[in-house]
Formats: C-alpha cells, sequence, structure tokens
C-alpha cells in the first residue's frame, strides 16, 4: 500500500514538472520564409497571361492564315528588384509570345537589363529592352487599349535590342527623353553584325495639363528617330528584301542604311481619350534590291471612351500601313472596333475587337474577330 501511494505521488510530480516546463517553454520558430539569394531589400514576382480566340478571315500578315483558334498571345513571368546602393533590375521570361501560329514553344528572354537611377534626370539602363522609337511600342503589352498594335507600329520600329540607354524626367516630370545605342540584330541576339550601333531617341513633352469642361485633361506629345548601318538584319516580307537575288526566294535580310522617324499624340478629357501617330523609314540597300531607294509610313488615329467608369471602355481606330511608298496599291488599311470590359483593371479584363482590313491590290477585303482574357498578377 505504501508503495503504491509512493508510485502515485512520484507519477503526480513527473507530470507537474513537465506541465510547468511545457508553460514555461518559449514559443516554437516561425517557419522559414523564402528569401532572395542576393542582397537586395526588395524582389517582387509577376507575370501576365493573355488567353485570346480568332475568328475570321486571316487579316493581314502577321497573322498566320484564316483558321479559327484558340491561343496563349503572352505568358510571361517577370521578376524585378531594387538595391539600395541606387540600381535596380528587371527580368522577363516569355513563355508564349508569338502572333504567328507555332509549335514547340519554349521560354526566351524578353527584358533582362539593371537600371543606375541615382538621378532621375539622368539614368542609365544596361541590357535588353525596348527601344526609344515608337510610342505605342512603348506602351506595356497589358494596358494597350487594342488587342494588338497597328501594322505599322509592329513593321516600322525596332522592338527591343541589347543595347545601354541613357534616360530621364526633366522640369517636374512634364518633359521626358530616352537615348540610346543598340546591337540592331533584334531580340536575344548577343552579336552585333557589324562594327555600328543602331542609335535611337525620343522626346516627350506634356504641353497642357488642367481641367476642361469640368474634368481632367492632358496633352503630351512626342518625337523619336532611329538610324542604323546594317549587314544582315531580317525584314518583313512586304519590304521585298533580298540578299540572295540569285536564288528564287527572297530571303528577306536587309544590308545597307535605314533611317526612320516618327511624332504623336494623347489628348485625354475626361473618359476621352484620342491618339495619333505617324512613322516613316527610309531603307536603302547595298545591292539595290528591291531598289536603291525604299520610303515606308503608316500611322494611326485610335479613339477611346469610357462608358462606364473603370467598367466598360469603348475604342475606335484607323490605321495604314505603306511598305513601298513608290508603288501604287501597296498598301494596307484596317478599321478596329471593339471594347474592354474591366473586372479588376488592367489586372483582370476581357477585351473584343472586330477588324475590318483592307490589303494591297488583288487581295479581297479581310474581316476578323479576335478575343482576349487578360490578368496581370
Amino acid at each position: 500500500m505504501r508503495w503504491q501511494f509512493v508510485a502515485s505521488l512520484g507519477f503526480l510530480l513527473v507530470v507537474s514538472t513537465s506541465s510547468l516546463q511545457a508553460q514555461q517553454a518559449p514559443n516554437p520558430e516561425p517557419p522559414a520564409t523564402v528569401k532572395p539569394a542576393g542582397k537586395e531589400p526588395t524582389l517582387n514576382l509577376g507575370g501576365l497571361i493573355q488567353a485570346q480566340a480568332e475568328f475570321g478571315d486571316r487579316g493581314d500578315t502577321r497573322f498566320s492564315n484564316g483558321n479559327d483558334r484558340i491561343y496563349l498571345r503572352r505568358a510571361r513571368l517577370t521578376a524585378t528588384g531594387h538595391f539600395l546602393e541606387s540600381f535596380d533590375f528587371r527580368l522577363e521570361l516569355d513563355l508564349s509570345g508569338s502572333l504567328a501560329a507555332t509549335s514547340n514553344l519554349r521560354a526566351q528572354l524578353t527584358d533582362g537589363f539593371i537600371q543606375w537611377n541615382r538621378y532621375p534626370a539622368a539614368q542609365v539602363r544596361v541590357g535588353q529592352a525596348k527601344t526609344p522609337f515608337g510610342y505605342e511600342q512603348l506602351v506595356p503589352d497589358a494596358k494597350l487599349p487594342s488587342i494588338e498594335r497597328s501594322f505599322a507600329n509592329d513593321r516600322l520600329t525596332s522592338g527591343r535590342q541589347v543595347g545601354v540607354q541613357l534616360l530621364g524626367d526633366l522640369a517636374d516630370k512634364r518633359l521626358s527623353y530616352q537615348v540610346g545605342a543598340f546591337n540592331g540584330n533584334g531580340v536575344n541576339s548577343s552579336s552585333n553584325d557589324d562594327e555600328r550601333f543602331l542609335l535611337a531617341g525620343r522626346v516627350t513633352g506634356v504641353v497642357w495639363k488642367g481641367k476642361a469642361f469640368g474634368q481632367p485633361a492632358s496633352w503630351s506629345v512626342g518625337g523619336n528617330a532611329l538610324r542604323s548601318t546594317d549587314e544582315s538584319v531580317s525584314q518583313a516580307p512586304e519590304f521585298g528584301f533580298d540578299s540572295t537575288p540569285t536564288t528564287p526566294d527572297r530571303d528577306n535580310l536587309f544590308a545597307g542604311k535605314r533611317s526612320a522617324w516618327g511624332v504623336d499624340q494623347q489628348l485625354q478629357l475626361g473618359r476621352f481619350g484620342l491618339w495619333f501617330e505617324y512613322l516613316r523609314a527610309r531603307f536603302e540597300p547595298r545591292n539595290n534590291r528591291p531598289a536603291d531607294k525604299l520610303d515606308s509610313d503608316g500611322g494611326y488615329l485610335q479613339a477611346t471612351y469610357g462608358v462606364i467608369p473603370d467598367r466598360l471602355e469603348l475604342l475606335l481606330k484607323v490605321e495604314t500601313f505603306d511598305p513601298r511608298r513608290s508603288v501604287d496599291g501597296d498598301d494596307t488599311q484596317t478599321l478596329t472596333a471593339g471594347g474592354s470590359w474591366f473586372f479588376k483593371g488592367h489586372d483582370l479584363k476581357l477585351i473584343a475587337n472586330v477588324l475590318s482590313t483592307q490589303g494591297p491590290r488583288n487581295t479581297k477585303d479581310q474581316t476578323k474577330l479576335l478575343l482576349r482574357l487578360q490578368t496581370v498578377f
């Protein structure tokens, strides 16, 4: 009996001591958090998905054919970060980014640059990024009012290139500029086809900002120019370049001098927006094919109106592109009508565009419906 009492007392002491230790023990360590491998204080991850469908005719030559299809117009992953030493960076991978029909999609680089931002009026960007030529091509893909950019913009601008840029804001951000030197061989190319660089620059100014008819309003204008000497740069088939005229097929490779300029304006009056842009380029092929000088131009006039603020926006756009001004009936004209429904701003929206295209002579008129569901994360 005594041993049973002693054993019971010992058991109670052990239980009480264990309970007291458990109450006095510190809280367990919180779960580990994922941290960037470098020393940057901020690292942001994001992306973009644009699921698209098209119906009807082919449209202009950017589209592969007239077959109805559903596809991913863009699927991107983005990483941006900032260092306290006045440096930031951007890395963007495109997992699906082609308007033409393709198979065996693979990841490729779109943006990849480091930027020194110590002085807002004089920042330096090194790496692959958009060249400062063409207003519409500089607008982020997720924020365009229309589903696709204008035909002239896609054909006459230089898109993304590897190089170095100087950019900044002046006069309390009422004036901005970008100038740069680039290899000129296109996106995802680490080579230069000659000893020279493609030079491009752009200036933008806010001419007026205030109120009109009781609505907030602003008017901005811009201008840009580009110049390059090339040995072997791929161009669109509409120009007719051919570096191997002895073979039956054109290879669309350009060698020679090219220059371009453009002007644009953006007017915003309350819920009404009006964009205009004109681009012109001159090519001087070294082998004089298809001519010793070839002038191309094009542009667009675009109007938008927010019928339901932050929900429904309507669009009407008229555009033209002439790859060879010296050839009659060689131009393409397109009328685009449609609208956007914003579930959550540009982060989640649905867009519908109807394109009516009149192509070069001896081609029938084309009508095409484009639908896009977009999410930014």
